[in-house]
């Protein structure tokens, strides 16, 4: 198919444009009502690709935005960020509301639309400080605090997935322990169906929800997956199974629980031991599990117990596999010692033709006889 050269720009254009889009930051519905019957395109956009849709949703007017998610493009970017991720960051229930409606009248599809990544990146989201490409409409409500959970309750409730993943592979749940956000992790946690969140999901380092409960200090969510039916045997890319990371971090309970579940072959493969014993100085324990203050003897004294009962679990593990294998080895070396079975010499019917070498041998040949 031919490449047609794209049209000139008119100026008529431009200024439809500018009048549709200065309607639409004031949230006048009757002049966008009457611009689009006249002609102008819903979808026309500024040099930085900015619709009328766009504009409604940064400047939180909602009844201009529910006219024009039902008449307009729902999924184009501006500066990365899509009608919908400007509507949540306005923190407007009602905004976002207008979008799905919309989106649902045009037929949009709403799973695709709420789970999008946007194609910002970020150094900070509210108090927190990382370095991000991607995220979805739930990362912004994790990451933004406390004032954007009935927003994220809201998405949860019109199918925003907490195991979608953004452009590093993270999901929004990995993002609540990040952040310590609790709440919102209860509310992702209590409000999708079992059956519908992905546990399975592992982020671009190979690393599990269970890998991140570990070494984000959320031993009561690593409990939780593995009761869900999360898979305990997953390593990351640098061969790491959850249970090595519950061990640095002393959870006590979860590395109890691991250690049960989990292959034989990561406990004899464990860095953690010279082949028979534990050695305590090779663990290299997590910032959160050394002590803050040297003086604080109470602290030091729960943050070794909690460290030798880990050491201890893994000890015992340990032991109760090397005496398997030495079973196991003395049973094989008994067999060998036995050798082959004899063969019993065989009994022949009497019934059986029964002729004797020694006379067979004594009979002259026929040759000899001949002769």
């Amino acid at each position: 198919m031919s490449n047609f050269p794209k049209l000139p720009r008119l100026k008529i254009d431009d200024e439809n444009m500018e009048k549709l889009h200065a309607a639409a930051r004031r949230g006048d519905v009757g002049e966008i009502h009457h611009l689009i019957d006249g002609g102008i395109d819903p979808n026309i956009v500024n040099r930085f690709g900015c619709t009328a849709l766009h504009l409604a949703c940064k400047f939180g007017q909602i009844e201009a935005a529910k006219y024009l998610a039902e008449v307009s493009e729902v999924q184009t970017p501006w500066h990365g960020q899509k009608p919908l991720h400007l509507a949540v960051l306005s923190n407007k229930i009602e905004l976002v509301s207008a979008l799905v409606e919309g989106a649902q009248k045009r037929g949009w599809p709403l799973e695709s639309m709420l789970n999008e990544c946007d194609d910002m990146e970020v150094t900070q989201i509210g108090e927190h400080f990382k370095n991000t490409k991607s995220q979805t409409a739930l990362h912004w409500c994790v990451g933004l605090g406390k004032d954007y959970l009935p927003m994220l309750e809201f998405l949860l409730s019109v199918g925003a997935s907490p195991t979608t993943r953004d452009k590093e592979g993270e999901t929004a749940l990995m993002r609540a322990m990040e952040f310590n956000n609790d709440e919102a992790m209860q509310l992702m946690l209590t409000r999708v169906p079992k059956n519908l969140l992905r546990l399975e999901v592992i982020d671009h380092k190979g690393r599990t929800h269970l890998h991140w409960a570990c070494f984000t200090n959320h031993e009561e969510y690593g409990l939780e997956f593995v009761e869900r039916g999360h898979d305990v045997n997953v390593e990351d890319e640098q061969h790491v199974v959850p249970l090595y990371l519950a061990m640095r971090a002393a959870m006590v309970r979860l590395t109890a629980i691991l250690i049960q579940k989990g292959d034989p072959f990561w406990i004899q493969n464990a860095p953690f031991h010279n082949g028979c014993t534990v050695m305590q100085e090779r663990i290299e324990w997590f910032p959160f599990v050394k002590v803050e203050d040297e003086s604080d003897v109470k602290q030091n004294l729960a943050l070794d117990a909690k460290k030798a009962e880990v050491v201890g679990l893994m000890q015992e593990r340990l032991d109760t596999l090397l005496e398997s294998l030495e079973s196991q080895s003395n049973a094989a070396a008994k067999r060998k010692k036995k050798g082959k079975p004899q063969i019993k010499k065989m009994h022949l019917a009497p019934s059986a033709p029964y002729r004797s070498r020694t006379r067979s041998r004594g009979i002259p040949s026929a040759r000899k006889s001949v002769s």
